[in-house]
């Protein structure tokens, strides 16, 4: 990393006390070239008075309440680019940096004109890549993950060269500030899913090359949110954004393929593989969905659907405590 660039990691906690205590603690331990930044995203669950006592030098950030992804690493980017920084980063807060990572990824996106994501390792398989580089299905335009044979026809090889993608992982972004200036922000109509994928392809559109560099290795606990009332949550923001982003960067022809296999289908998969009860639940995210994409509602999900989570999740946890009674 150039000795001159100064270089701000956002990392955005929302009720993951330990998990970001061990992001930070990676960070200042492996990494302290790089200046970090922690934005509790409206949980006040007592994460910024725990680094206070365990990290000087951490800065915090209360957002006062849930921003969502977007909105709550948008806070963190533009307090960086006020602040003067080249380089910004957006950290997941479930993740364990190596030493090293951030000082390959800032090497990179210095001078700008690409962005670059890591090979992101799963945090309890350590052996196992969770993300090597995203793209597009060539069939219905769905943004995914590469298989690690598409992820090898790109370039990727164990400690070697970055290589070209179509689509980096939110979990951990870097960018020099021009770059995050010409691109902006993420879309705050996402609020959760997929912003990731529509920054993507903006940045593509802009002229930005995006990379995974290889030799810079993060650790991810992959999905520590999604559970409980956020299992139903994230069931709404995957399909409502999905159309979303379908509706800006996709042909018709994709758009219609992506809703008769990827949409529409799932409250039938759903009743399958799980329940009859599950199916219906998931039958009525469905025609949520469908009301906000009519009335343009984007954002935090609608209040109702949030209540309704949360009773399903309770619900869900009493049934299960009397069949399997501990």
């Amino acid at each position: 990393m150039p000795p001159t660039v100064r270089s701000l990691v956002v990392v955005l906690s929302f009720h993951g006390v330990d998990d970001t205590l061990a992001c930070v603690d990676s960070l200042v331990q492996g990494s302290p070239g790089h200046d970090v930044l922690v934005i509790d995203n409206g949980s006040f669950d007592g994460v910024l008075d725990e680094l206070a006592a365990r990290f000087h030098g951490v800065a915090t950030m209360q957002t006062g309440t849930n921003l969502g992804f977007s909105g709550g690493m948008n806070a963190g980017i533009s307090r960086g680019l006020r602040e003067g920084y080249d380089v910004v980063t957006v950290l997941n807060n479930d993740t364990v940096v190596e030493p090293g990572a951030l000082d390959e990824l800032v090497g990179i996106a210095a001078s700008g004109g690409t962005a670059v994501s890591p090979l992101v390792l799963y945090r309890d398989e350590p052996g196992r890549a969770w993300f090597e580089g995203g793209l597009l299905d060539p069939d219905d335009g769905l943004p995914r993950h590469m298989t690690p044979v598409e992820a090898a026809a790109a370039g990727r090889r164990d400690g070697g060269d970055p290589y070209a993608v179509a689509i980096l992982a939110g979990c951990c972004v870097t960018a020099s500030a021009s770059t995050w200036r010409d691109v902006g922000l993420y879309d705050d109509r996402y609020f959760l899913n997929f912003e990731d994928s529509d920054w993507s392809m903006r940045a593509r559109s802009r002229g930005v090359t995006l990379q995974v560099a290889p030799r810079a290795r993060i650790h991810h606990g992959v999905s520590r949110s999604f559970t409980g009332a956020h299992a139903y949550l994230g069931t709404y923001y995957y399909l409502r954004n999905l159309l979303l982003f379908a509706s800006t960067w996709l042909p018709a022809r994709q758009r219609r393929r992506l809703l008769r296999t990827r949409v529409l289908p799932t409250p039938v998969r759903d009743a399958r593989a799980h329940s009859a009860r599950a199916g219906i639940r998931t039958g009525w995210i469905l025609a949520t969905v469908a009301v906000a994409r009519v009335q343009r509602r984007y954002g935090r999900a609608p209040a109702r659907l949030e209540r309704r989570a949360r009773r399903w999740s309770d619900a869900s946890r009493h049934r299960s405590s009397r069949i399997h009674p501990l």
